[in-house]
């Protein structure tokens, strides 16, 4: 049977309207945010890999200004469970969420009391202890995903992805067009009442146990000129950590402020 001119025009007319609503606008927005993803979550690892970590142990040196550093343990359990214990002044500081609450114990700060962390402070973290990191099962962790185009640093191109968590936070990922992997992180923090722009950069990747881990990080924060250095020198995955690691300490005898 031939087809009318007129049914023939109407179904080039919608096979256009298909191509381009497909290559043009929020699809191919979409199909390039899931293309990217899929490849840094490949260049991480694979999806396998981060789907069998449970708990993670990292271990290194952290930069904590004026030209001291010290020795670090971050341990992490899903779900969203984070705990970062540094050493200084011969006593150790500990910061904690357990997926709902967190608190911290800062004696370097006059105090050997578990205290609830700020609601701003909870919020930092609680971003900060998904084990997976930001793209890893992002929709099904509630992430909105936006692409916001392509930017030079240094000698790489990279995409710069913005990322809403499901309580509202927001964070600026640039990956590496080539690879695949992070390259800088960016986030607002808030100082003294006001917005300061706070930016990670990732060095070093080296795999153990199939994951890929940056072995150095440098974060420059707004109106600072110093830049602090975080290194991961031992990487732990799958250790045994029990839910009781991350919860905040009942006060025990003696425990003074």
């Amino acid at each position: 049977m031939m087809l009318s001119k007129k049914v023939i025009v109407v179904a080039l007319v919608v096979a256009v309207v298909i191509f381009v609503a497909y290559n043009v606008g929020p699809m191919k927005n979409a199909r390039v945010i899931e293309s990217l993803v899929a490849k840094n979550i490949e260049a991480r690892g694979g999806a396998d890999n981060w789907a069998a970590l449970d708990t993670l142990r990292l271990s290194g040196q952290m930069d904590i200004g004026q030209g001291m550093h010290v020795p670090y343990i971050m341990e992490q359990k899903r779900p969203g469970k984070m705990c970062i214990e540094f050493e200084f002044s011969g006593a150790a500081a500990t910061q904690c969420v357990d997926g709902d609450s967190g608190w911290k114990r800062l004696p370097f700060r006059g105090s050997n009391v578990p205290e609830e962390m700020t609601e701003e402070e909870l919020r930092e973290m609680a971003v900060a202890a998904d084990i997976d990191g930001l793209l890893f099962n992002a929709v099904e962790r509630g992430y909105k995903i936006a692409l916001l185009g392509e930017e030079q640093l240094g000698d790489r191109v990279a995409v710069k992805l913005q990322v809403t968590t499901r309580n509202g936070a927001i964070r600026w990922l640039y990956i590496d067009k080539q690879s695949g992997l992070d390259i800088k992180l960016e986030m607002q923090r808030i100082r003294a009442g006001k917005g300061r722009l706070v930016e990670t950069y990732y060095y070093d990747w080296q795999e153990t146990d199939g994951l890929l881990i940056p072995r150095r990080q440098e974060t420059l924060t707004e109106g600072s000129n110093e830049t602090h250095f975080l290194t991961v020198d031992g990487v732990d995955s799958n250790p045994q950590l029990e839910d009781s690691r991350f919860e905040k300490p009942a006060m025990t005898r003696g425990a003074s402020s």
